[in-house]
């Protein structure tokens, strides 16, 4: 049976705050059962920001040899800035749908200094350099997460941003 609309997350995929490094068989055990359970869309999470590509790889091997890849969402905090090139393995893979925050918003509360996760602006600016149609207008998202940022008093997360408002040349807007 599957349940329309349920969409679940599991966190801390290659590392965990009290565990410490995550075998990507639990991983896959746990997105399996959730899948058998008929979820719409398990996403996987690097809750702490700690993944790489050499632990977010074999990771998402497990879990796609038990689950579909159109069944996968991603979910990568930028506390190590190592999101964009784990998104980029992930779409590589397979997976295609891919959480942000605008402005890089957000935090883990269990986690002591872990950051928000990627920012939407950094993402759409990769996607936009790989040719990919994202429907979104960059300077209206930046616009948005200029105006978040000023109202919590605090700089945007996003690389693109700050580096698009104080750039101006036409080639590193793509």
């Amino acid at each position: 049976m599957m349940l329309k609309n349920v969409y679940r997350y599991v966190s801390c995929v290659v590392g965990c705050p009290v565990e410490g490094t995550i075998p990507p068989s639990k991983v896959a055990y746990v997105a399996k059962e959730l899948y058998d359970m008929g979820c719409f869309e398990i996403s996987l999470g690097d809750t702490i920001g700690v993944g790489t590509p050499g632990t977010v790889i074999p990771m998402l091997e497990a879990v796609m040899a038990v689950v579909p890849a159109e069944k996968l969402a991603v979910h990568f905090h930028d506390t190590y800035g190592q999101s964009l090139p784990n998104i980029l393995i992930s779409l590589q893979m397979g997976i295609s749908t891919v959480d942000s925050s605008v402005a890089g918003l957000g935090g883990c509360p269990y986690a002591k200094g872990a950051s928000g996760n990627v920012a939407t602006e950094d993402v759409v600016y990769m996607l936009n350099g790989l040719g990919v149609k994202t429907n979104v207008d960059l300077a209206k998202l930046m616009l948005a997460g200029e105006f978040i940022s000023n109202h919590l008093g605090r700089q945007s997360g996003s690389k693109t941003a700050v580096a698009l408002c104080r750039v101006t040349a036409d080639a590193s807007k793509i």
